[in-house]
Parts: C-alpha cells; sequence; structure tokens
C-alpha cells in the first residue's frame, strides 16, 4: 500500500483538487481520505477533452474516476450540503460516488454555520474572512463538550435529533451568540431561535446520512486499497498553529499532521506529500498577503471561475511569491512540525506547480519572473522534487 498527502502550499486555492485527481486517475485502487475542515473547500477538476467540469466540497477529487471517499475524524461534514454535491455529481457523471465515513467524524450542524456567519456580520470591516460554513464553531462545540457524530445522526430519529439540537441551542448555543456579538440586530439571531430551521436541516439530513456508509477504517479495512490519497483542505498558511497570520486562519491541521497521525494508529507510513503552489500566490479572504498585486500586473493570470466574489471572502487577491527561501519554507515547516511521528519521518517531499502555462513555464516572484527550471534546481538542492501538470498529467 502507497499513501500520499496532497497538501496546499500556501492559503488554499492552489490546485489540490486537480492533484488529487490525477493521482486518483491512474493509481490502482486509490481511496481519497478527507481529514481537516470540511464542506468550505472548493476543488476543481475539469477535463477539457471530455469538456465537462466540477467543483468538489466534501466528494473526493477523482471521485469521477471511480475512486471512494472517507471522511476521517477529523473531517467535520456538512450533510446538510452534501445532498445537493451528490445530486449535482450524479447528473454530470451518471453515477452515485462511493462515500465512506468513520464513525466518530464531527458533524457541523445548521447552528454552527448560522454562529458563522452571524459572527462575521458582527464584526464588519475587522471579518476574520471565514468562509461561513462554520467550521470553527463546529471545533469550539466540539471542544465545549457538545459533540455530533454521524454515528449518532445515523442511529437517532428526527425526533431524537430534534431533541438534541433543541438542547444544544439551550445548553450552548446562546451563550455562544452571545460571546460573539450576535444581537436582536443581527440578521441571524432569529434564526438561530427558530425551530422550523432545525426540523428543515434534521429532515434533509435524515436523508443525507444514506449516503454515507459507515465503517471502522483500521488497517484490515484499509488494506482492501492500494494508494492512500490524502486530500487536504486550504494551505499551510492557513494553518490552525500558524500564528503569523492569526486570526486569519482556519480551524484545523492542513499540513502533514493528521495523515501522519492516521497512519501511524494504523502502524503504516505515509510514503509522500506533495505540496501544491501556483506558479503565483492567491488568497481568498481576509489577511495578510505578501507581495499583494493587481492581477493584471501578473501577465498571461486569467480570471478564476471558482473562486468568485461572495459575501464572506470578498474578492480573489493575487500576490508574487516572496523569495526563493521563502518559496520553501513552508514545505520545511512542515516537515520538522511532525517528526514525532515515525510514520512521517521518511517521507519523500514534492512541490507541484499548477498554471506555468498562464505564466509562460516561469514562477512570479518579487525579484520578477523565475523560470521553473531554476526553482526545480534549488529543489533538488534541498532534496525536494519540483513537478508540472499538463492537463491531468503530472510530470
Amino acid at each position: 500500500m502507497r499513501s500520499i498527502a496532497v497538501i496546499g502550499k500556501n492559503f488554499g486555492d492552489e490546485g489540490k483538487g486537480l492533484a488529487v485527481a490525477s493521482l486518483s486517475r491512474v493509481l490502482g485502487k486509490p481511496l481519497i481520505i478527507k481529514h481537516n475542515g470540511g464542506a468550505q473547500a472548493g476543488h476543481t477538476v475539469e477535463d477539457a477533452a471530455a469538456a465537462w467540469r466540477f467543483v468538489h466540497h466534501q466528494i473526493g477529487a477523482g471521485a469521477e474516476y471511480g475512486a471512494p471517499t472517507l471522511f476521517a475524524e477529523y473531517f467535520m461534514p456538512d450533510l446538510y450540503q452534501l445532498g445537493k454535491e451528490v445530486a449535482d455529481f450524479t447528473q454530470l457523471f451518471g453515477f452515485v460516488p462511493l462515500l465512506y465515513s468513520e464513525k466518530t467524524a464531527r458533524v457541523t450542524t445548521i447552528d454552527d454555520v448560522l454562529l458563522n456567519m452571524g459572527a462575521e456580520a458582527a464584526r464588519g470591516d475587522a471579518r476574520h474572512g471565514s468562509c461561513g460554513m462554520g467550521i470553527d464553531e463546529c471545533v469550539q462545540r466540539n471542544r465545549a463538550g457538545h459533540g455530533l457524530s454521524v454515528e449518532e445522526v445515523a442511529a437517532w430519529s428526527e425526533t431524537e435529533l430534534l431533541q438534541r439540537l433543541r438542547e444544544l441551542r439551550t445548553r450552548y448555543t446562546r451563550d455562544r451568540a452571545a460571546v460573539l456579538g450576535i444581537d436582536r440586530g443581527n440578521p441571524y439571531f432569529e434564526l438561530l431561535r427558530n425551530d422550523t430551521v432545525l426540523q428543515n436541516y434534521i429532515a434533509e439530513v435524515k436523508t443525507n446520512i444514506g449516503l454515507l456508509t459507515l465503517v471502522d477504517a483500521n488497517r484490515d479495512w484499509l488494506l482492501q486499497f492500494e494508494n492512500l490519497i490524502f486530500e487536504s483542505g486550504q494551505g499551510l498558511l492557513l494553518d490552525e498553529d500558524h500564528e503569523a497570520y492569526a486570526p486569519h486562519l482556519t480551524s484545523s491541521k492542513t499540513g502533514m499532521h493528521n495523515p501522519a497521525s492516521f497512519l501511524a494508529k494504523r502502524g503504516l507510513t505515509l510514503d509522500e506529500a506533495i505540496y501544491v503552489t501556483r506558479s503565483y500566490v492567491t488568497r481568498h479572504g481576509a489577511g495578510p498577503l505578501p507581495c499583494e498585486t493587481a492581477r493584471d500586473k501578473l501577465p498571461g493570470v486569467g480570471a478564476d471561475l471558482t473562486n468568485q466574489p461572495n459575501e464572506w471572502q470578498g474578492t480573489l487577491r493575487y500576490a508574487r511569491h516572496e523569495s526563493i527561501e521563502a518559496f520553501f519554507a513552508p514545505v520545511e515547516r512542515d516537515k520538522d512540525s511532525v517528526q514525532m511521528f515515525s510514520s512521517a519521518r521518511d517521507s519523500k517531499l514534492s512541490i507541484l506547480i499548477t498554471h506555468l502555462n498562464e505564466t509562460g513555464n516561469r514562477l512570479y516572484f518579487e525579484e520578477g519572473e523565475v523560470s521553473f527550471e531554476r526553482v526545480e534546481r534549488e529543489g533538488e538542492r534541498r532534496g525536494i522534487r519540483c513537478m508540472r501538470i499538463d492537463g491531468l498529467e503530472l510530470i
């Protein structure tokens, strides 16, 4: 069995979905493992020859090639949103994707989403740049001892689940809303007290839980697959522990930590970590962006079809890479951070550079344009392989 982690090197939106799909397309018996964040991911896979394009949120990128998806215990599925994504996928590709979940995966609830949206609305111009999908609120609720797992959602009746969510509102949600400054003038205040909201949510969730097959993803179960592909959400610079950009971070570990931990528990090793970056840098949401510039100052760079302007993250922002040293630093830092896991100590490191077709096989740095070959040579010196992608082929 081979295991590969696909990780965003920067602020997300680098091309992780394309990388995962490319691997799923050519590797035998793959399993895509979603291990951090939740439905806020937007991983685009496009096949120009076949004339289709799909944005993956919770379904693993590469499911279109028959690869099943596993929600690991660190993943926070939004079962309300899952139904529409599966329906869209099925309409486009003609089959229902195979989705597994560990029983302990933590469910993102409707109140997590509403609290997230209400908090960002209350912050006004000081927004954190959240996607408004409730990930941090799911984390905070679980830390406060009010967890809800996929196994519980599957086992409980609609009446039992409604009772549980009503109790959460009484014991947790109202106090949390007050802490976040969600008052009567906030557009989400009344929704957090509306019982019909809960009832509609539960009806959808109880239908969609049937899209998941709950499993004990132990070593024996995993051995039916030949390749484990960990599909990470967001990017290294948004990792919850990367304090340099706090508070504009995501509430999960975005690097090697989760894959290494998952594998270590099962006596397996991580063979390779592939860090994905564009030939330039983007950030969708608030927070610092070194070397930021206008898109029209980056020759050849076209409009992004996936990261459209929205209420929560604003407009996609663009930047140059800072320096050659800074280019490799997140990868080397991430490898150093997981040395406590024997499963990751010998992992091979690679950087996959996307969007080179836009920039003429060059990367845009603060110092100017740098050829892929120069970056490749510097990577070799550091023991990091640099790759490109042509269509759906990694080269």
